[in-house]
């Protein structure tokens, strides 16, 4: 199945292909939140894709695929100029011949379960810092392993930032303490989406000094959107 698009000369590509994105992802019912926790990119580079201001790395369209469930090399394609070509996914019945079902594309797990997950990082970090493991491929492993901890912890943090800090809220001190090799130095990362996270962050706790005025409207935008019950400041009044 593929779907109809409009052809490449009605819009410019990127805007375009930002509303083919918007509009896959409004039918999947998918927030633009979800898409990064289903593997894609994140959230603000989905902002941008969407908004048609993004030039997009062949990297991040083969990430697109999976979360929007098309079939691989479609985002490509369709930021080419031409169509994505939709997964199907038939309805599943019990297998009798002992044949392989495909599982979910994401799980949620329990918070015990990261931070069993941040322990046994710990141990193997400390046996790399005490020259028990010299192994280069297995201290290499340990650093993917990091990244991934640490990409697990930042979107745990986000998301408890979110829901106790944001405008008109005073962080609270065990937040502030517990989150704060996240927030004490300013947002650097050579990595756009990485950055515009960091940043995120640090304006829900209250450090705005990096943040102008249209990174504010942004960000607020974003906190609302996370947290449905909380009020609409605007100019710090509700």
């Amino acid at each position: 199945m593929r779907l109809t698009m409009q052809s490449p000369s009605e819009l410019s590509r990127h805007k375009r292909f930002g509303r083919i994105i918007k509009e896959r992802r409004d039918e999947l019912g998918l927030t633009q939140m979800q898409i990064g926790d289903l593997g894609g990119p994140s959230a603000p580079t989905i902002r941008k894709i969407e908004d048609g201001d993004a030039t997009i790395s062949t990297h991040t369209l083969n990430k697109l695929d999976a979360p929007l469930r098309w079939l691989p090399g479609s985002a490509a394609r369709t930021y080419a100029g031409g169509n994505p070509t939709v997964h199907e996914v038939a309805n599943h019945t019990p297998s009798t011949d002992g044949s392989i079902v495909s599982g979910p594309d994401s799980i949620r797990f329990d918070l015990s379960d990261l931070t069993g997950l941040l322990a046994a990082a710990g141990r193997l970090n400390d046996a790399v810092e005490r020259g028990r493991t010299t192994e280069p491929h297995v201290v290499a492993a340990i650093s993917d392993l990091n990244g991934v901890v640490s990409r697990l912890s930042a979107r745990y943090a986000t998301v408890m930032l979110e829901r106790n800090g944001g405008p008109g809220k005073t962080l609270h001190p065990l937040v502030a303490m517990a989150f704060s090799h996240l927030l004490d130095v300013p947002a650097e990362s050579s990595d756009p989406a990485d950055l515009e996270e960091r940043r995120y962050r640090r304006w829900l706790a209250g450090r705005t000094e990096d943040v102008d005025a249209g990174t504010e409207d942004r960000f607020r935008a974003r906190w609302l959107a996370a947290t449905p019950g909380a009020p609409a400041i605007r100019n710090g009044k509700q």
